[in-house]
């Protein structure tokens, strides 16, 4: 009768481990489809633009707009995710609420250590260059709010390329 005991505690002590795993899971069911989002995010960049009478080129391969307003010197070029960058850079919301901003003091980042947005920007200017990114979500911070940066929203960069290394 004692073997018999232990195998049923053994058994409901399993099932309830299985119960309290089962609800730890954060599986709604449902699968995120990042599209939509990605549509409302474009929809929402182009309306900013049309409200504020501002125009950029839309990379048809991100859906990334953008305007270069300084090119740069032309050869200095971020070649790979180690190089490291110094920029002045503002960042905000299609609301125009700035976020974040360095507009003195550059600062340096691992160019492939920055948001998919930004590593999309730092490829179309060379060393001095000046670049205004609108980001869809899905470039920028995603699903996940940031602080001061809700969830799932369009932002907007003005990025100056001081400087790079390229490591050697």
């Amino acid at each position: 009768m004692r073997k018999l005991s232990m195998r049923n505690l053994f058994l409901i002590g399993a099932a309830l481990m299985m119960v309290v795993f089962a609800a730890c899971s954060k599986d709604d069911g449902e699968t995120y489809d990042p599209v939509p989002q990605f549509n409302r995010d474009v929809d929402s960049i182009k309306a900013y633009l049309k409200a504020n009478t501002l125009t950029a080129i839309q990379d048809t391969a991100t859906g990334i707009f953008y305007n270069i307003s300084v090119p740069g010197n032309g050869k200095d070029t971020v070649k790979y995710r180690s190089t490291k960058v110094k920029t002045l850079y503002i960042g905000k919301l299609l609301s125009d609420v700035v976020f974040d901003s360095t507009t003195v003091t550059p600062r340096e980042f691992a160019a492939g250590d920055v948001i998919l947005g930004w590593q999309f920007a730092l490829t179309k200017i060379t060393k001095g260059g000046k670049i205004r990114v609108y980001l869809p979500s899905y470039y920028g911070y995603g699903r996940q709010a940031q602080t001061r940066i809700p969830a799932n929203s369009p932002l907007i960069f003005d990025i100056e390329l001081v400087d790079l290394t390229n490591p050697q």
